[in-house]
């Protein structure tokens, strides 16, 4: 098993009879596909991309994909959302036409004996955040300190910020000079992503007096309420995920993954719940969601009470009473 960095892999000679990869995953999709996937496309020089999302798929494709062309282009396989055992399968064939090049999506820990396969781990550390950065704003960067750029950093990583996110910070700061982390900080947290993972975090984190600063917060700039309780089931959902079935990587009522970002919150905040305590406020959510579709109710009445059910743990309960995720439908 041979480990590497993106880095190194991305500029090192890859042998001709190497088709076979394994991604380790540590950073989110967005950036999996804005970054660093164009690299590898442009490495192997193909734009043909065939993604395989389950076995399914592959067994579809695997007896045309196999075959020997007389005049063969360079294809990748992208296999995303299929199992390790499938990815391994794939990975043990004696014969794999030379043109096509496989790459293995995971952000699981490995249980497969990989011992004949490169494993490239993909993170997006301060370094690569600082080379996107002078690669994407151009002239631009040349305004940003290296304090502002560590500061722009921290709020990516803490809040799962997009590519538009940062442009948008940069583009409007263009008429700041000597700009500090200060104008950082007061741009993000005015922003209705900051303002909701913040609410969220709160809420997770049973903290009843920022949960209502936040939602406040997301009041004024009239966040909707329908997708405010959309979010909150979520994040409950995931947090009962855990608690209840221990599988953090993906979101399976909705059959997609989660970042790395917010599986590390999931399982900090898990630990402050109970199976029944989540069963109880989805039965709240779902009392908040028929009053707002069948009456004209107050919104911050009913979010403000909810914040305080939250904020008060209640009974341990019997261990060996059964919840299932599948009830926690969605609001």
């Amino acid at each position: 098993m041979e480990k590497t960095t993106f880095q190194k892999w991305i500029t090192s000679d890859i042998p001709s009879n190497q088709y076979f990869f394994l991604i380790s995953l540590n950073i989110s999709r967005h950036f999996w596909e804005q970054y660093y996937f164009p690299q590898i496309k442009n490495k192997f020089q193909t734009n043909i991309v065939h993604r395989v999302e389950d076995e399914k798929v592959w067994k579809e494709m695997e007896t045309k994909k196999m075959l020997p062309q007389l005049f063969p282009i360079k294809e990748i396989i992208l296999l995303d959302g299929i199992s390790e055992k499938g990815a391994f399968e794939i990975a043990q064939k004696k014969s794999i036409p030379t043109h096509l090049k496989f790459f293995y999506l995971t952000e699981d820990e490995l249980t497969k004996p990989w011992s004949n396969v490169t494993i490239i781990q993909v993170g997006f550390g301060e370094k690569e955040f600082y080379q996107w950065i002078e690669k994407t704003a151009g002239e631009k960067f040349a305004g940003l300190s290296g304090a502002v750029i560590k500061s722009l950093y921290k709020y990516w990583m803490e809040y799962d910020l997009s590519e538009e996110d940062i442009m948008g910070f940069i583009r409007q700061s263009q008429s700041i000079s000597n700009m500090t982390p200060l104008d950082v900080e007061l741009f993000f947290e005015k922003s209705e992503k900051t303002l909701l993972f913040r609410f969220l975090d709160a809420l997770s984190d049973r903290n009843s007096q920022l949960a209502t600063q936040y939602f406040c917060s997301l009041l004024k700039i009239n966040y909707p309420s329908h997708l405010l309780l959309t979010m909150i089931a979520r994040r409950f959902r995931l947090i009962a995920q855990v608690l209840i079935t221990g599988v953090e990587n993906q979101d399976l009522w909705k059959k997609n993954r989660v970042s790395p970002f917010e599986i590390r919150k999931i399982k900090t905040y898990s630990k402050k719940f109970s199976p029944s305590e989540i069963t109880n406020f989805f039965a709240s959510l779902r009392h908040m969601d028929r009053l707002l579709k069948t009456i004209n109710c107050d919104f911050s009445v009913l979010m403000l009470d909810f914040i305080d059910q939250i904020s008060v743990k209640t009974q341990e309960e019997d261990p060996q009473t059964e919840h299932s995720v599948s009830s926690l439908n969605g609001i």
